[in-house]
């Protein structure tokens, strides 16, 4: 078993680990890349209706009842006062593709991990979907309309934001509660899929793309 360490400062990813204190959605949102990029885009100011029919904002349909839905009901039932959410990494992942901010091919790893912590009941809770290591950049397009500018949301695109280093994987691995040896180990290069490698070949291995 890997030891839990409590610091939370990081390299690389901090920005993807789970919230501590405080109001866990407020402090979510405050620090994921994500919603920081939705916010600075002014989507959060967009009108719109969700399913349920009730008034909410474009960000709030997209991200509340969307992509982060799964994260925010498990925030929600998050106690604090049990213990902290840990993280427990499952897969990592050796990426090359092109950088949508850069225009040019990258390496890039991306983290898979489960957060889990214990509801009010003491009752242990998870959840599956995390990645860190990729965000969400929302996709504007300008029109001109009438002879005035309008901006409006179209899309997201997902951008991968940790080099692929030996350093960049071993820090991944810390503060976390898994053992290495049952993590999966995964190369993705567009056709190409490999999750046969062990952690010292997808680490410090050149790979020929």
């Amino acid at each position: 078993m890997v030891k839990q360490n409590l610091n939370t400062e990081s390299k690389q990813a901090n920005v993807y680990y789970p919230p501590q204190t405080g109001d866990l959605l407020e402090e979510f949102e405050r620090t994921h890349p994500t919603y920081k990029l939705f916010k600075e885009q002014g989507i959060d100011k967009i009108p719109d209706i969700n399913e349920r029919g009730e008034a909410t904002t474009k960000m709030g349909t997209i991200l509340n009842d969307g992509l982060f839905r799964g994260h925010r009901r498990f925030l929600n039932n998050v106690d604090l006062a049990k213990g902290p959410i840990e993280r427990k990494v499952v897969r990592m992942e050796r990426r090359r593709d092109m950088n949508p901010e850069t225009h040019k091919m990258q390496e890039s790893l991306v983290v898979h991990v489960h957060w889990v912590a214990q509801d009010f009941l003491g009752n242990t809770i998870g959840f599956d979907d995390i990645k860190e290591g990729m965000y969400n950049k929302p996709v504007m397009v300008t029109e001109i309309i009438n002879g005035k500018r309008h901006t409006r949301y179209t899309n997201w695109l997902p951008v991968y934001d940790i080099p692929f280093t030996a350093d960049a994987v071993n820090e991944a691995l810390e503060n976390q509660i898994n053992p290495p040896e049952l993590i999966n180990y995964f190369v993705r290069f567009r056709s190409h899929r490999d999750d046969t490698f062990t952690l010292e070949r997808f680490r410090d291995s050149v790979l020929q793309w």
